[in-house]
């Protein structure tokens, strides 16, 4: 018999990699997966900060974050411009990232990210998009 049980999301994370990691060597696929962060400083305080992953050939930015009182200064320009810089260090295909519709998405598609999926949610402001860079000569 099969018992479900809820369990904090660390507890199991470990047994779902060997689960996932195994079934993609098998398949002639590794993961290659690893995570990355960057944070920016501003008189050694911490401003800003990017996180994400890499996967196969794709760095994906989970998270990017700019206290309020360093917005306009160009912190999250400049987190994100570090973040494509290791993706073509790793000689990646490009950059993908989601956001909401109230996030500023125009924020993206002005440094030169492409829609290319979106999720509609309950209203329009809470629509997911998912958008793509493609970077040049890798």
């Amino acid at each position: 018999m099969i018992e479900i049980s809820e369990q904090e999301y660390e507890s199991v994370e470990e047994f779902k990699d060997e689960i996932i990691n195994s079934f993609a060597e098998a398949c002639g696929q590794p993961f290659g997966w690893s995570q990355f962060a960057f944070e920016a400083l501003a008189n050694g305080e911490r401003v800003g900060v990017v996180m994400g992953y890499r996967l196969y050939d794709w760095l994906y930015v989970e998270y990017l974050a700019v206290t309020e009182a360093s917005r306009g200064e160009r912190v999250g320009s400049r987190l994100l411009e570090r973040a494509e810089a290791l993706a073509r260090e790793l000689s990646l295909e490009g950059v993908a990232l989601d956001t909401f519709r109230y996030q500023a998405p125009s924020y993206y598609e002005v440094r030169g990210y492409a829609e290319c999926m979106v999720i509609p949610g309950k209203n329009r402001e809470s629509d997911r998009i998912y958008f793509q860079k493609r970077l040049q000569g890798n």
